[in-house]
C-alpha cells in the first residue's frame, strides 16, 4: 500500500468513526458504517470494521455504552445493538452477519409493549464467533472461545470451549 492511498484510508476511517466517543490508533473502517443513537462507542487500537461487501450497523442507545478492544475484526453484515453495554475483548474476530444485542426490545408474553431490562453482552479476548452468530442478553464468552457459524447463544459460558447448536451447547474443550 502506496502512502497516499494508506493516508486517505485512514482519513476516510476517522470521518466514518466521528460519531464514536474515542477511537484508537491504526483503527481502520471500511465500506459502509452505520452508527445511531446517543450512547459512547470506544474503539481500541488497530480496530478493522470491514463493511465492504455488507454494512455493518452500530447502534448504542442514549446512556449506553459499547467497548471494543484493539485488534479486534469485525465482518460485513454484523449488526451490534447496546441499550445498557456491549464489551468484545482483545483479538476478538466477529464473522459476516453477526447479531449482537443487550435487550429483546419486547417481551414475549404479557405487555409486548413494555421493554424488558437489558442484560449486558460479554465477550472475553481471543473469541472467535462463526457467521451468523446470535448473543441474546446476558451472553458472556469466556476467553478462547470457538463459536461456530449459526449458534445462538443466551448465558455464560467458560473460557476455551468450542460451542454449537440453537441453543448453544458445548461440543469440546479447545485445544
Amino acid at each position: 500500500m502506496t502512502l497516499a492511498v494508506g493516508l486517505a484510508t485512514a482519513l476516510a476511517s476517522r470521518l466514518r468513526l466521528r460519531h464514536c466517543a474515542e477511537v484508537g490508533p491504526g483503527t481502520l473502517a471500511h465500506g459502509r458504517l452505520y452508527i445511531r443513537g446517543g450512547g459512547r462507542i470506544r474503539l481500541g487500537a488497530r480496530v478493522v470494521l470491514d463493511g465492504r461487501c455488507t454494512p455493518i450497523e452500530l447502534h448504542v442507545g442514549p446512556g449506553a455504552e459499547l467497548l471494543i478492544d484493539d485488534d479486534v475484526h469485525i465482518e460485513g453484515g454484523t449488526s451490534i445493538e447496546a441499550l445498557q453495554r456491549v464489551h468484545i475483548g482483545a483479538r476478538s474476530h466477529v464473522g459476516g452477519f453477526c447479531k449482537l444485542l443487550d435487550n429483546h426490545f419486547h417481551q414475549v408474553t404479557g405487555n409486548r409493549r413494555e421493554r424488558p431490562a437489558s442484560l449486558p453482552v460479554e465477550v472475553d479476548a481471543d473469541v472467535r464467533l462463526g457467521a451468523r452468530s446470535i448473543l441474546l442478553p446476558g451472553a458472556h464468552l469466556g476467553a478462547g472461545t470457538l463459536v461456530h457459524a449459526g449458534t445462538v447463544i443466551s448465558r455464560r459460558f467458560p473460557p476455551g470451549v468450542v460451542l454449537s447448536g440453537v441453543p448453544a451447547s458445548v461440543r469440546r474443550r479447545s485445544p
